[in-house]
């Protein structure tokens, strides 16, 4: 036996021998434990920043997969194949929202390449674009309001989330409905409603309290059970939205985030698409007498290359055509195009119109004549001729 071997021995014995007598002093031959500082005083150490840089780089690999994913989209022909692409898409679009929940949790602001006045419309469909059975989402009434760029992709987060706690936690068949209404103090309330089994009250008390900014103590709740509501609250507490939970008396649960007015826009009127051709100017052009019947504008619309055509105008004197197009002039090119400018009949003197040949316009004086030559044409019509009634 190795002399290692019987030392360990005897230290083992030794041991033993001094917690067995009672008149040996017992002490303790490990080191002292130094105590540990109170939660509030230790730092956040080293998980938030490795957390925040995991999200990040899902984040980063997500985008690049929508890149490749739009791509191969738009080179597909088969419709099954493509419907499968857009599946991969859709779950691609969950990855990416995972991810900046993860930011949001870690008190990072998730900002956005390119923010926007985004109609509230446009955020319902937003929402449920980022749910998984979102098949199963009814929009309902949804006033014609827009959310502040700044506020908008917040909001729409939020409704994502409650969205998808309503589709999760209600039967497969069974719609979720979404809707907006303008309340009293000029805000918008959404309201998220579905049929499944509801909340116990005890644990709607709990996550009204944690929806609310102050959660209850103690909190009988698993946090990771409810990392879709964490993220609501969060938000909610930055944008001062109010969001609670209720039970539905027919069954179900009904969410609802009231946004405050300071939070909401009229819809921005569309502006002009990227890449478009501007609008041509305004006609007349600058310079030129706005009266449509004034005298003829003398400086020429056209090149050298380019006729001028003239309007025709209803007042025309009858018997005489209205000129279609003008000696070529000179001046600046323009579109290679002809341009119709209009032409002043103010003063033009109309011919003189020819008489009726009916008795309508005749003056008072005719009248007798003409009743007279009248009668005579029918006694004359009656008269028969030489070959007229013999048999």
């Amino acid at each position: 036996m190795r002399s290692t071997d019987i030392t360990r021995r005897s230290t083992w014995r030794q041991r033993a021998a001094r917690w067995l007598d009672p008149t040996v002093a017992r002490w303790d031959v490990s080191p002292p434990e130094t105590p540990e500082p109170p939660p509030e005083e230790r730092g956040p150490g080293p998980w938030p920043a490795i957390c925040e840089q995991f999200a990040l780089r899902i984040l980063a690999s997500a985008y690049q997969m929508g890149a490749h994913l739009e791509a191969v989209e738009a080179d597909e022909q088969d419709p099954d194949r493509l419907e499968r692409l857009y599946r991969i898409d859709h779950a691609n679009t969950r990855i990416r929202r995972h991810a900046e929940n993860l930011q949001v949790l870690l008190g990072r602001r998730v900002e956005d390449a390119d923010p926007q006045t985004v109609p509230l419309v446009d955020v319902v469909r937003a929402a449920a674009s980022a749910v998984e059975h979102y098949a199963r989402i009814r929009v309902g009434h949804v006033v014609e309001l827009a959310v502040v760029e700044f506020a908008a992709d917040d909001v729409i987060r939020v409704l994502t989330e409650l969205l998808d706690n309503a589709t999760r936690f209600s039967p497969p068949t069974a719609p979720v409905t979404v809707s907006a209404f303008v309340t009293e103090d000029g805000g918008v309330l959404l309201r998220v409603e579905d049929a499944g089994v509801g909340l116990h009250p005890d644990h709607l008390t709990q996550l009204n309290a944690l929806l609310s900014g102050r959660p209850a103590n103690p909190v009988t709740l698993d946090p990771a059970a409810h990392l879709g509501l964490a993220v609501v609250a969060h938000l909610a507490v930055a944008q001062r939205l109010r969001v609670a939970l209720t039970t539905r008396p027919a069954g179900g649960t009904t969410a609802t985030v009231a946004v405050p007015g300071a939070l909401l826009c009229e819809i921005p009127a569309p502006g002009p698409a990227a890449g478009a051709p501007a609008p041509p100017p305004a006609w007349p052009p600058a310079g030129h007498r706005t009266d449509p019947w004034s005298t003829p504008m003398a400086t020429p619309h056209s090149g050298a290359d380019t006729p001028t055509v003239r309007l025709a105008t209803l007042d025309a004197p009858a018997g005489e055509p209205p000129p279609t197009t003008s000696p070529p002039t000179t001046g600046p090119p323009t579109t290679g195009l002809p341009r119709r400018v209009p032409e002043s009949v103010r003063d033009r003197v109309p011919a003189p119109r020819p008489a009726a040949d009916t008795g309508a316009g005749s003056p008072p004086e005719a009248w007798p004549d003409e009743t007279a030559a009248f009668a005579a044409g029918v006694s004359d019509a009656r008269t028969p001729t030489d070959g007229e009634g013999r048999q």
